[in-house]
């Protein structure tokens, strides 16, 4: 479906138009690259328009230069009427860099951006063509470097600690999971936070578990256990077993209603050995999709009872988040919460924990993005040793398996 496009009747210098028809010319006498140079002045003399960007782009493409045709249909998808034939082409390029999953992927947007019957049938084909059987397994793993001005370890919120002082670190994460069975499926995974000079708040984690899953009318409910063991320094830190229970359904097309419950059986090892206890959770989230945003709204209480009575709290957490794709591959991501914890121990008092994030996420493939995170927490405490503030900044990679 590569072909030229018409040049709109926009007013552009009188260079700049006979560019455009110079290269219109050389691209019906199949000269690509002569057209591909005169479309590419005629950009350079002013004239920017859907049309001549979708004309740079088919140039690019007959002449194997895909990383430009990529970037001219791009930004033809920025125009909403061509972005159905713009997604098509691209999905054409990645077929050339012989990426079918990344071409799926554009084919797969065509239908909701086009009415044109003819442009989402030839989208449908090529997307029939390489239907391939489902996976057995999924993953996703990610690796990121970053700075944190006040480091502090914080545990699944069960204990805090304090450096008071800045430090760079490196982190990595890993997680899969497979299906067992028809309704059956085992998860696992690791991660590694490794701090430049903070030694004692390395970070080392593996977890795994199980989970079943059952349809009831219109709910969607699992059931599983969770194992996980963390180190601090090298240095045990605990062992966790977890049993869960969840649901989840559609309240209608752009609102999904979710709930959990979560009991902890937790081992405190070494100089932690306060945190051997129980933990319960009990949270609700509201899913809601408007246009290009996502909202997500939720709310966990949790009581832990830890032989240490200055670890065990009552919480309620409070959060919300936005996320809005933009500029096809781009995605910005904001986040808020607000923690209250009452202590058992009159000595510790309350807490009050503000935590806001802030995320941007760059597409690279089908399976790539690259990402940049800003993290801010406030920790107001009536016991003075706890107060602090701590901004934490993290750039990285992520992959799905």
């Amino acid at each position: 479906m590569l072909f030229i496009c018409s040049g709109p009747a926009y007013s552009h210098t009188e260079e700049a138009t006979q560019q455009f028809r110079s290269a219109s010319a050389a691209f019906q006498a199949g000269d690509y690259q002569r057209a591909l140079t005169a479309f590419e002045s005629a950009l350079a003399q002013g004239m920017s328009t859907p049309a001549l960007h979708f004309n740079i782009g088919v140039s690019a493409f007959r002449v194997g230069n895909y990383a430009r045709a990529e970037t001219a249909f791009k930004e033809v998808a920025n125009t909403p009427s061509m972005a159905g034939l713009a997604y098509y082409n691209l999905g054409l390029v990645e077929l050339k860099r012989n990426d079918p999953a990344a071409a799926n992927r554009w084919f797969s947007r065509v239908e909701g951006a086009t009415e044109d019957a003819r442009l989402r049938q030839l989208a449908a084909a090529q997307l029939g063509d390489r239907q391939s059987p489902a996976r057995k397994w999924v993953g996703f793993a990610g690796f990121g470097v970053g700075h944190d001005d006040n480091v502090a370890l914080v545990s699944n919120s069960d204990v805090l600690g304090l450096s008071g002082k800045a430090d760079n670190f490196a982190e990595a994460h890993l997680s899969l999971s497979t299906p067992l069975g028809a309704d059956w499926r085992l998860d696992g995974g690791a991660v590694l936070v490794d701090y430049q000079e903070l030694d004692s708040f390395d970070q080392f984690g593996l977890q795994a578990g199980a989970r079943y899953r059952w349809f009831f009318e219109d709910w969607v409910n699992d059931a599983g256990v969770q194992l996980a063991y963390t180190t601090l320094d090298g240095s045990g830190f605990e062992n966790r077993r977890a049993l869960f229970i969840q649901t989840g359904r559609d309240l209608r097309d752009d609102l999904y209603l979710r709930g959990r419950y979560r009991f902890s059986d937790i081992d405190g090892l070494n100089e932690f050995r306060g945190l051997t206890g129980r933990r319960h959770e009990l949270s609700a989230t509201l899913d809601w999709t408007h246009a290009d945003w996502d909202f997500g709204f939720g709310y966990r209480f949790e009581l832990g009872d830890y032989d240490d009575a200055s670890l065990s709290a009552t919480r309620h957490v409070m959060s919300v988040e936005a996320e809005y794709d933009f500029a096809i591959d781009w995605t910005l991501l904001a986040e808020a919460s607000r923690r209250h914890s009452d202590y058992d121990s009159g000595a510790n008092g309350k807490e009050r924990r503000t935590e806001l994030g802030l995320a941007l996420t760059r597409t690279l493939s089908s399976r790539w993005q690259a990402f940049v995170r800003y993290e801010y927490t406030n920790n107001d405490a009536d016991a003075v040793e706890y107060e602090y503030t701590g901004n934490r900044i993290t750039a990285g990679v992520e992959a799905t398996l």
